[in-house]
């Protein structure tokens, strides 16, 4: 048989079993209760009937059997609320002396506890627990006690129990019912927005309630995945985009180019050189987004390890200090030593060379650049300060997307994804990548999380 759906939510089966746990912990307790009082009432009285069995032997070590009998009636008429239960039977169970009038068929042995009734004479019936003595040959002595009050509370103790233990679950299955209606709402909230996201709607948002349990925690985590699929299927738009337009032109170039070539019945070695350098150019501008796709992705997480972010500069610095010395550029370092981050050598490597390219490309002759390195608390910052044309401010979020160029950018050579893959670099070390204005020229930072307090 299929259960219904609310019984099937994992938030009622946990209540179950709660139920299960707590109802075994009930029970356990109300045992206890009932050992530590119906149980030391019941020892209570039977301490009495031992002390009685006790001191009725001595009469009758004492005094004999008739001694005994005269000691049971002075008991008996001293009994005025009759508590007290006395009976001596012979060999034949036949009564001698006492207030009961017969021998229970429930006693079998001597020693033996045993419960049983006997009738008032307004016809009460009054419960009695006894113990039997055995004295002189064949003759028997029950000796008890009257528990109505222990009756009493005894079931006054277990319909309490059954009635509390009844309402705990009761109370616990309902509790369960509604805390799984709850939890079915919010699943059910997040499965149908799940299923417009499947048929296409990438709009939709599981909506938060401000409850801040853990399926708030869950819809604030999807949403914000959604969020990101939603910006990584944008950009991928935009790359398409991007690509369509910034790459029809030299692919249609190098297509015309080619078409002549074929018409040239000898084709000099110049023009085969121009088509090669159009295609170097076309291959590396894809290199260039594959690298920052699988930067995008995460795939490069696995290999990010603790190292030296001050070595990288230097290096970095090293490698395009002749390029700079070549157009009369002063290229200045000055970084901190031992700034220390968590990530990847060869993409850090590629975003400072980056950072550096643009600096001497754009910076005229006799200008300067200016590389620092500093490390501030808990953050390490890269700064590439030029003596360039700069960017004006409106420009400097456009700049870092894919194939963005700037009208003044347009004679120099490049594909507009430089700043991008650093910006990409950045993010995936958990940075931050800013723009500034050098007065002249441009300022741009590489801030990154470090993993070593400054020295």
């Amino acid at each position: 048989m299929r259960l219904p759906p609310l019984l099937r939510t994992s938030v009622f089966q946990l209540t179950l079993i709660y139920v299960v746990v707590f109802g075994v912990s009930v029970i356990a307790l109300f045992a206890f209760i009932y050992w530590s009082t119906i149980g030391f009432i019941e020892r209570q009285t039977d301490a009495v009937i031992e002390a009685e069995i006790v001191g009725l032997a001595e009469q009758y070590e004492r005094r004999g059997l008739v001694g005994l009998v005269d000691v049971i009636g002075e008991r008996v008429r001293r009994d005025t609320e009759d508590r007290s239960a006395y009976l001596l039977v012979d060999a034949g169970l036949r009564p001698l002396a006492g207030n009961v009038s017969y021998w229970p068929r429930e006693f079998n042995q001597r020693g033996e506890w045993v419960n049983f009734v006997i009738a008032a004479p307004d016809d009460e019936q009054i419960p009695v627990r006894a113990q039997v003595l055995g004295v002189g040959p064949g003759f028997r002595l029950l000796v008890g006690r009257e528990i109505r009050e222990l009756e009493q509370i005894d079931q006054v103790f277990r319909q309490t129990a059954i009635l509390g233990l009844g309402l705990t679950i009761g109370l616990a299955l309902v509790g369960g019912l509604l805390m799984g209606l709850s939890a079915q709402r919010r699943i059910s909230q997040l499965n149908r927005t799940t299923r417009q996201i499947i048929a296409g709607d990438l709009s939709q948002r599981v909506p938060i309630r401000g409850s801040r349990d853990e399926h708030e925690e869950l819809a604030t985590n999807v949403n914000a995945m959604l969020d990101q699929i939603e910006s990584l299927l944008s950009g991928v738009r935009h790359v398409g985009d991007s690509i369509a337009h910034d790459l029809r032109g030299p692919l249609t170039s190098l297509r015309t180019r080619l078409e002549m070539l074929a018409a040239e019945p000898e084709p000099s070695r110049e023009s085969f050189e121009q088509c090669l350098a159009q295609a170097d150019g076309l291959l590396e501008t894809f290199n260039a987004l594959l690298r920052i796709a699988r930067v995008e992705s995460g795939a490069n997480r696995s290999a990010f390890a603790e190292l030296d972010l001050s070595q990288i500069v230097h290096d970095a610095c090293e490698l395009y200090q002749a390029a700079a010395e070549e157009r009369d550029i002063a290229l200045r370092p000055e970084y901190a030593r031992n700034a220390r981050v968590f990530g990847d050598r060869e993409l850090l490597a590629q975003a400072l060379s980056n950072l550096l390219d643009n600096a001497v490309k754009y910076t005229p002759a006799n200008g300067r650049i200016d590389v620092r390195l500093t490390h501030v608390a808990t953050r390490v910052s890269v700064s590439v300060a030029d003596t360039g044309p700069g960017i004006a401010a409106a420009d400097r979020e456009r700049v870092l997307a894919r194939f963005a160029r700037l009208d003044q950018a347009r004679s120099k050579p490049g594909n507009g994804l430089g700043l991008a893959l650093v910006r990409a670099v950045a993010d995936q070390h958990d940075g931050q990548l800013r723009l500034a204005d050098n007065a002249p020229g441009l300022i741009v930072s590489l801030e990154l999380p470090a993993l070593n307090r400054p020295t």
